[in-house]
């Protein structure tokens, strides 16, 4: 029977309430993001500030009075993510020396920014705008404080009009308003209250709230704020410039789904190109930057250098790849702008298809591990999965892996070396363990005993540093900008005719019939870093190295990449460099006669794999291990990989 007018009304009905609760409950699940996030900053407030700016009050803590510390790369994701927004404004504040600044706070949460800069003085108007039922938290929290209140000014009392207006706070210097954005037609009313022609620039910030809405939803409000006249809008949101198979792209997006929280916007607008042509609908200036050239443009040396004296840090690639997986966008209706003119990287043209990717089934957890191949599979030493590790696992042709028992060995670490010196024994040199502490211990692996001995040590600590077997029994090791060879009888530092940097987790390659090789990427400093995208050949004679550059490319230049030489053709794989790599880039071949740089496709199958190709160990032709923490999303981890070379 067909339902009844009555039937249809009380469904209607049902529907209708339905889809209340559940638009509130995702309210409700946008506003608890704000926890996760304000935890994270107070983790920075208390172990930044008093390094960067001791002379600053702590803000935070009136929010989140316990602090809890994060991981060193989560607590320098936000540091970037907040600096990266003040030192926007004051670039944008400093073309207005005669004019206040007003600075509309979109989606502020517990964001003390306003209170920050009112305490360091200067001309500013503040506009936190917020979920009413978010606001109104904050403004007990605020009530309770009275350095807040102080910084903040003398509270107005709150007119009816403002009071419609959802204007729960008003000073001179301060507004704190309840708004839904999704209702436009009340935010462009609040707008046009509180925001009078002719009264100065404005700046919108929009630091990861627009990216909760449906586009729909979010672009007239960027619309509506480019009806104010003079206006600047700051936006910090999430891209996935290789697409969402990246790794790090499919961790961010299951966390924010997970958290029944997903990010609306990121894949309608997922790259730069997007979003720019996104912001110039509404506005005729859009620059656009990712963290990493943040970092890289709008953080002196000096402040840097600060920076490094925080904590121990040494997750320059995993910090690289979150940085390049988040943009700031300034988009503009007046003439100024804040960045330094932009010159986009060179494309590399041409494919090689001479050279592909394998992937094999393998289950390991383990990132900077040492491996060296073995007849019939390899061996891997040491790693980080949760903490380091001092365990030996024999790895199978066909995958099997097991715990190999040996007798006593090296301490646990990372980031060391582990090279078959082809008479029966592999070598492992230095490593670290914690951030900040590198060994120089040389240990020797006797293949059929299964027997460690200790057998040196290294002219001086290493760790990031890279080695190759020159011949049997002679391991040659690069690090520090110093080449050292280990044989049986004698550990030697030799002379370099040639200039090279000290470069960490560079490549290494050598072709033992030419007796030349080849250095590639690495760091020559470890606290900006600088990159190198020089490609280094050198040639070993009896008692030095020859080096000289040959090649300059900064498609090369990458942190922690892996090289393969198979005649003319130098294959690099991975690493981070100063580009996010994708399906099309991650594989480069160099040809060495004729100095050519060609792209290699990885096939969808291997794709699909989510490769990391960072902290992977390789040897021959094979890449093993490695893994990321994916900021405060997870980690993710590789198997193995087979470079094939025709």
């Amino acid at each position: 029977m067909p339902a009844t007018p009555e039937e249809i009304l009380a469904n209607n009905r049902r529907k209708i309430e339905k889809d209340k609760r559940r638009l509130a409950y995702h309210d409700l699940q946008v506003q608890g993001t704000n926890n996760s996030s304000i935890m994270s900053k107070r983790s920075v407030e208390a172990i930044y500030n008093p390094i960067l700016e001791p002379e600053l009050s702590e803000w935070i803590k009136f929010f989140v009075p316990k602090a809890k510390r994060r991981s060193p790369a989560i607590n320098r994701g936000y540091w970037i993510r907040v600096e990266s927004i003040k030192q926007m404004i004051f670039r944008i504040r400093d073309q207005y020396p005669d004019q206040p600044v007003r600075i509309v706070n979109l989606g502020c949460g517990f964001d003390v920014l306003p209170f920050q800069l009112l305490e360091q003085g200067g001309n500013y108007e503040f506009y936190d705008f917020d979920y009413p039922e978010l606001v109104q938290r904050k403004l007990a929290v605020m009530n309770e404080a009275p350095e807040i209140l102080l910084v903040v000014g003398d509270k107005n009392e709150i007119t009816p009009v403002q009071k419609n207006m959802g204007i729960v706070m008003a000073t001179p210097k301060y507004k704190l308003v309840g708004c839904d954005l999704k209702n436009t037609e009340l935010y462009k009313k609040q707008l046009e209250s509180l925001l009078p022609k002719g009264a100065g620039p404005t700046i919108f910030i929009a630091e990861v709230s627009l990216a909760y809405m449906k586009p729909e939803d979010a672009n007239p409000v960027i619309e509506i704020s480019a009806q104010v006249e003079d206006s600047h809008f700051l936006v910090l949101e999430q891209i996935m410039p290789s697409g969402p198979q990246h790794f790090f792209a499919k961790k961010m997006l299951y966390h924010f789904s997970h958290l029944r929280s997903p990010l609306q916007c990121v894949e309608t607008y997922s790259t730069k190109e997007k979003q720019t042509e996104r912001f110039r609908q509404y506005f005729p200036d859009v620059e656009i930057r990712d963290l990493f050239e943040c970092w890289n443009e709008l953080v002196s040396r000096d402040k840097k250098k600060a920076v490094d004296e925080v904590e121990a840090f040494d997750e320059w690639e995993e910090f690289i790849v979150f940085c390049q997986h988040y943009v700031v966008i300034h988009a503009t209706n007046s003439t100024k702008l804040a960045f330094r003119k932009h010159h986009e990287k060179d494309e590399i043209t041409g494919f090689n298809e001479d050279v592909t990717l394998q992937h094999h089934e393998l289950d390991l957890e383990l990132k900077f591990p040492a491996a060296s191949e073995t007849d019939g599979g390899c061996i891997v030493h040491g790693g980080m999965w949760q903490s380091r590790t001092n365990e030996t696992l024999h790895i199978d042709n066909d995958g099997n892996k097991s715990v190999l028992q040996t007798f006593e060995g090296p301490s646990p670490r990372m980031c060391h070396t582990l090279t078959n010196a082809q008479n029966g024994t592999l070598v492992l040199t230095g490593g670290r363990g914690r951030p900040g502490l590198a060994f120089d211990d040389i240990w020797t692996l006797h293949i059929e005993s299964k027997k460690w001995t200790k057998t040196g040590s290294l002219p001086f600590p290493m760790y990031r540093h890279s080695a190759i077997c020159t011949e049997p029994g002679k391991v040659l090791v690069f690090g520090e900008g110093q080449f050292v060879e280990i044989t049986d009888s004698e550990i030697t530092t030799l002379r370099i005719l040639g200039d090279i940097p000290k470069l960490a987790s560079c490549a290494l390659t050598f072709d033992p019939e030419q007796l030349i090789g080849y250095i590639v990427g690495g760091m020559s400093s470890v606290v900006e870093p600088l990159i190198n995208s020089e490609v280094y050949r050198y040639k070993v004679t009896n008692d030095a190295v020859i080096v000289e550059p040959v090649l300059l490319l900064p498609q090369l230049a990458r942190i922690g990449c892996h090289a393969f030489l198979e005649k003319n053709l130098l294959v690099v794989v991975g690493g981070a460099g100063l580009v996010l790599q994708d399906q099309n880039t991650t594989v480069l071949v160099v040809n060495t006669l004729t100095w050519s740089l060609q792209k290699v496709k990885i096939p969808q199958s291997v794709w699909q794999t989510n490769p990391v190709f960072l902290g992977s160990a390789s040897f021959a032709n094979h890449l093993i291990g490695g893994g990321a923490v994916c900021y405060s999303f997870g980690s993710a981890y590789s198997g193995a990989y087979l470079v094939e070379i025709a």
